[in-house]
């Protein structure tokens, strides 16, 4: 199918979301991948987060050079992060479905005309459908065929909350989303460092899940990809993030119990201020003497460092400890 019926063609529309961010030497890649998807009716709208490359004049120049391509581009002045670009992008969405990828990964051709068919298919039960992904490097030579098949990580369908809350299972940007989860559960969180954790877990108490197996998308590795930055900030998003569930159910609670002391540990042998306050909240919640000992380490301003070798001295001398208090380290 010519790349110029997407512009044409029938079917229910699918808006597809670029949040692109610095990312000039892949962008252009991007795009085509898009511009090469056999299903036939869908826009395009790139946000441009306040890119310091050439990635916005990149944009532009596809967009004028592929006049067949029913795109807009948007530009953020100055950055303002993730989730409000996503959140713009949705505001200018017309689309019965949407998808969201970053400015560094692609879509395998075939991706929308799978997905579409699969929630054309499904009950309005099912909120989103999501599949397999690949990982690449820079040069977009696959280094991972299937994330899934490592065993690392496991996807499930149907009623998927309590999954979700033990940990994020699915990758952005194989999603497609009915346009009403967005209605019922609002925009992204524009406190957030990022957007999709929180955006699935609010999914997922009100939608079932769909699972494809089969990988649809590339998910580029790259030193600039942004989850290789800004550790202490993404971990404590992840805290405040799971504070939004807490009360929904005793077995939801008892996850993000587990979550708030190992995230909360973490911030702090990264050295970060934030560890205090949520090393107490921590504590308040499940009453355990390591914890009580970590809040008084980082209250005084130990360093994580000289704590975890006293734990570690403690476990060789008496067989006993925390042998968890570097976890995540």
């Amino acid at each position: 199918m010519s790349p110029a019926a997407s512009a044409l063609g029938t079917g229910p529309l699918v808006s597809i979301g670029v949040a692109s961010y610095n990312n000039a030497a892949y962008i252009v890649e991007t795009l085509e991948s898009i511009r090469n998807q056999t299903y036939p009716h869908w826009e395009l709208v790139v946000v441009d987060d306040g890119s310091k490359d050439d990635s916005a004049e990149l944009i532009a120049d596809w967009l004028k050079t592929h006049s067949e391509v029913k795109g807009q581009l948007l530009v953020n002045n100055p950055n303002r992060g993730v989730c409000h670009t996503f959140n713009r992008f949705l505001n200018a969405a017309k689309g019965k479905y949407i998808s969201i990828i970053g400015s560094d990964d692609l879509f395998l051709p075939e991706k929308l005309t799978a997905q579409v068919a699969l929630l054309e298919a499904a009950s309005a039960k099912v909120g989103l459908v999501y599949s397999d992904v690949s990982k690449i490097d820079p040069a977009g030579k696959v280094i991972v065929p299937s994330v899934y098949e490592t065993g690392q990580i496991t996807p499930f369908s149907g009623n998927v909350w309590l999954e979700m809350l033990k940990t994020n299972f699915l990758g952005a940007m194989t999603v497609l989303i009915r346009r009403e989860c967005f209605d019922q559960v609002g925009p992204f969180d524009e406190n957030l460092a990022y957007e999709d954790w929180d955006m699935w877990l609010r999914i997922s108490r009100e939608f079932d899940f769909l699972y494809q197996p089969e990988v649809t998308c590339h998910y580029r590795i790259h030193g600039a990809s942004a989850l290789h930055k800004r550790r202490a900030q993404i971990i404590e998003t992840n805290l405040r993030l799971l504070q939004k569930h807490v009360g929904v159910s005793p077995e939801g609670d008892a996850i993000i119990a587990r979550h708030l002391r190992e995230f909360s540990e973490q911030l702090y042998l990264l050295g970060s201020p934030d560890s205090v306050k949520w090393l107490r909240r921590s504590w308040q919640q499940h009453r355990h003497a390591r914890g009580l000992a970590l809040l008084l380490a980082a209250h005084l301003g130990v360093p994580a460092t000289a704590v975890a070798s006293a734990f570690g001295t403690l476990k060789r001398v008496t067989g006993k400890g925390g042998t968890n208090v570097a976890a995540g380290h």
